[in-house]
């Protein structure tokens, strides 16, 4: 039976909803990697010792005295051939026709393994590794021979496809496709009380602290408002001293990382949803974040920066309100806006809602993947390199 293998560097982050998505979405069976390439790991084991093409001689080897294995072993363990050993090993006791590289950096990675194997690979870019420098200069090198040799790249955003053109990927192998907001969130319905509520990763690219910021004008004119705020990260605890600084203790909850069914109630209580994207000095940025897609699907405006997916996911002034990036300034005054305004919130989450049905559902960023997957099977199917 084909398998599909998904690579994905570590365990998807609590926030990374888009991961498990494919993986639990996705049809057909699947084996999933894990880690850093070479040492993935399947099922908690690195695959580099558990499989081979050759496992006999494998087993002989271990039947050397220690010093001669540990010394044999040490010179091979890097080789090209060593590597390609393991991996085919591990592919065609699988059954693995086609490879879903999780970002760009573990499809540069896993391209000439795939290519040396004939087994087709589509990569899936998410933000960083398009537009983060240190990346960059780490994968600009790597790169090339992953376009050349992936059936297709996925992108999540228009500002996503001009940087990949601009790395060199040709065009007919970029598709957009950005997130779906689970079929869940449309089932809240939204309080709109004072409440305004953000989830995700407390890290540069989101700057929680100009949120914070933001929101501690915006009380000057609505000192009962409350700012809910859910996810971890670095920049967690700065922003809790923060907080603390501002002596806005009592009107900001900072509430750590927790799964889907228990930030859902609060999400419910809001009257708009918050994130102040940017892009580093480094050039890190979002794709589309799917937590932007999300709160709209639950029927609550949102209020964010112009900032990569972002400007396309949501229609200014119709389903959500834009600032420019770091523009705090704006931000406070879109806060005092809405929660001056219930029923303008109310009706710009209910466009919301209905622009993320006709647009950004799961069904449609799954169904396009598999489409992807298929071609990519065929095509190598075609060419005679299938598995």
């Amino acid at each position: 039976m084909s398998c599909l293998c998904v690579i994905y560097g570590n365990r998807p982050l609590i926030s990374e909803t888009f991961i498990s998505l494919q993986i639990d979405g996705l049809s057909g069976k699947k084996c999933v990697l894990h880690n850093w390439y070479p040492e993935y790991t399947y099922e908690g084991r690195t695959i580099r010792y558990f499989y081979s093409r050759t496992p006999l001689l494998r087993k002989l080897e271990r039947l050397l005295p220690v010093f001669v294995y540990d010394r044999l072993a040490a010179r091979r363990r890097d080789k090209w051939t060593t590597i390609l050993d393991f991996f085919d090993g591990f592919f065609s006791s699988h059954g693995v026709d086609c490879i879903l590289a999780q970002y760009g950096t573990n499809g540069a990675d896993i391209a000439p393994v795939a290519k040396a194997l004939g087994i087709p690979l589509v990569v899936h870019f998410h933000g960083h590794e398009a537009h983060r420098g240190e990346t960059l200069s780490a994968y600009r090198g790597k790169y090339p021979q992953m376009f050349e040799y992936a059936s297709s790249v996925i992108s999540v955003s228009r500002r996503m496809t001009r940087a990949l053109l601009e790395l060199g990927c040709p065009s007919g192998k970029i598709v957009e496709n950005p997130y779906g907001a689970r079929e869940e969130f449309f089932q809240i319905r939204p309080d709109y009380e004072k409440v305004l509520f953000a989830v995700g990763r407390f890290a540069d690219i989101k700057s929680p602290a100009l949120t914070i910021n933001a929101f501690r004008i915006a009380l000057e004119a609505h000192p009962d408002a409350v700012l809910v705020m859910v996810g971890d990260g670095p920049l967690l605890e700065c922003c809790r001293q923060l907080v603390r600084s501002y002596g806005i203790g009592e009107s900001v909850q900072l509430l750590g990382a927790m799964p889907q069914y228990e930030f859902i109630p609060l999400m419910q209580r809001a009257r708009a949803f918050v994130q102040h994207s940017v892009t580093t000095h480094c050039g890190d940025s979002e794709g589309t974040p799917n937590s932007i897609l999300e709160a709209q699907a639950a029927g609550l405006p949102v209020i964010a920066t112009r900032h990569a997916g972002i400007n396309e996911a949501v229609v200014d002034g119709t389903t959500g309100l834009l600032c420019d990036e770091y523009d705090v300034e704006v931000m406070s005054r879109y806060m005092k806006e809405l929660l001056a305004d219930r029923a303008r919130s109310v009706s710009m989450g209910e466009n919301a809602r209905a622009h993320i049905k006709a647009n950004y559902t799961t069904g449609r960023y799954l169904s396009t993947i598999q489409r992807l997957i298929l071609e990519a099977r065929s095509a190598g199917s075609i060419a005679g390199v299938s598995r």
